[in-house]
């Protein structure tokens, strides 16, 4: 049994559409479950639509009729059999019915919770199960739409940032999805959200439907998950910012989860925990180009030769430096700090400390109001608080990095030679990683630098 994700970025125009029930059709015979994304760009649209019906319920007809028009060109373009035409587009327009009440719900009462946000968003996937499954249908494979939310997807915590109930899970999924199988059913399920206990609808964050997948793998014991892109997989750096990258045929679940988490677009960092529970690899391939390889991630802990398996960077990351002559020995001073963040629902990525300063790493969106609820606190001993908004990681990842002498020398050198100036380093908190913060106008510098050290020169210009 194999779990197939299907990404936003694969379900965005007719051809992509039929490369995709192509795929989902010819895997090897084996029993097959789909997890799938919104629609490219849906998701950005319905965030959008709740802030727009917010502002007024004018532009409220205008943001459905764009769902409106892009999902039945998808339906009727891909879809021949009027019985499963129309029964899509009924469903599609019925389910864009709800839609509009919810936005005018939030334009007439004029708020919009977390709660009221992640049901609007969870729309997106509702639309895309039923336009697949009728794919699927109409080329002659038994397929069921279903939501995540009616066949106990069971997340606790924060509104936006769910956390799958492993067990909870585990128990009750293989009931819903096992009679579908063993007919012969293809289920076709909504990623990015779950329900709660008391079945209110939840989403696990943004790229959530790869954590969805791994769940779903976990809960029903599949053998592989396949999750597929517009991309062939994790490389050597990206492409855009080094020359002669390679691709990276084997990851193990650590050097995924850092790639993920400090700046590679190719999973998402949460889907590891599921996955590792149970040793079930997963495989990142490309929907158009089904031939390629990709990417495998599993338990298995392969070092390369030159140890350093990828180059990764993220411009979204800021700081913050706390500065004072005795933090390093005040009780319970980053206590204070860090529920002070949590309570405002601010993400700390890092710490860095020293005697006479403390670091946090944060997302650049965080650091301004970091700052300033700080300062609220009216720590005597913090005498400084200096935001760092120009700042970028660079990151290299590989097993064995820890144990293995030099290599931290090698990257300086490299940076060094490159004329990039470190601002702090993180290391040693993970055993397969090591990060520097340098000025963002240096990434490219920094990256290409540091690639062509560990895995060759770039090639020569040509000249006429």
């Amino acid at each position: 049994m194999i779990t197939m994700k299907i990404g936003g970025s694969s379900l965005k125009s007719l051809e992509s559409l039929d490369q995709v029930a192509d795929i989902i059709i010819h895997e090897p015979d084996r029993k097959k479950i789909v997890v799938l994304s919104a629609v490219h760009g849906v998701t950005d649209h319905l965030l959008k639509s709740t802030r727009e019906a917010l502002e007024t319920d004018r532009k409220i007809n205008g943001l459905l009729d764009y769902l409106q028009v892009l999902h039945h060109e998808l339906i009727l373009g891909s879809i021949t059999s009027p019985v499963y035409r129309r029964k899509v587009l009924d469903e599609t327009d019925y389910l864009l019915s709800r839609l509009e009440k919810l936005l005018y719900g939030i334009a007439y009462t004029g708020e919009c919770t977390s709660r009221t946000r992640d049901l609007v968003v969870s729309m997106g996937e509702r639309l895309a199960v039923q336009l697949v499954a009728g794919c699927l249908q109409d080329k002659n494979q038994e397929a069921v739409a279903l939501d995540a939310d009616q066949i106990d997807i069971i997340a606790t915590g924060d509104y936006g940032y769910g956390n799958a109930d492993l067990d909870a899970i585990s128990e009750k999924l293989p009931d819903h999805l096992n009679p579908f199988l063993k007919a012969g059913v293809i289920p076709v399920i909504t990623g990015f959200f779950g329900r709660t206990p008391d079945h209110r609808v939840i989403t696990f964050g943004r790229g959530g439907t790869d954590y969805s997948a791994a769940v779903v793998a976990y809960a029903m014991s599949c053998d592989e998950l396949q999750i597929w892109k517009d991309v062939d997989g994790f490389m050597t750096a990206d492409p855009k910012m080094a020359a002669q990258v390679k691709p990276l045929l084997h990851l193990s679940y650590d050097e995924a989860a850092e790639l993920s988490y400090f700046g590679a677009k190719i999973l998402h960092p949460r889907s590891v925990e599921p996955l590792a529970k149970k040793n079930i690899p997963a495989v990142i391939k490309n929907t158009f180009k089904a031939s390629a390889r990709g990417s495998v991630i599993g338990p298995e802990k392969q070092q390369h030769e030159q140890i350093i398996k990828s180059v990764t960077f993220n411009h979204e990351i800021g700081a913050l430096r706390l500065i004072g002559p005795s933090l390093g020995y005040q009780i319970g001073f980053l206590k204070r700090v860090v529920t002070a963040l949590t309570d405002a629902d601010i993400n700390i990525i890092s710490v860095i400390t020293a005697q006479t300063a403390v670091n946090l790493l944060l997302n650049k969106r965080d650091v301004v109001k970091s700052k300033e609820i700080i300062a609220s606190l009216k720590i005597s001993y913090v005498e400084e608080i200096e935001p760092i908004l120009h700042a970028s990681l660079v990151g290299v990842v590989g097993e064995g990095l820890a144990e293995t002498k030099g290599l931290a020398a090698r990257a300086f050198k490299a940076l060094a030679m490159a004329d990039v100036n470190v601002e702090m380093i993180v290391s040693g908190a993970s055993r397969v990683a090591t990060y520097f913060i340098i000025n963002q106008q240096d990434v490219k510098t920094a990256v290409c630098a540091i690639h062509t050290e560990f895995f060759g020169s770039p090639p020569e210009p040509e000249f006429e």
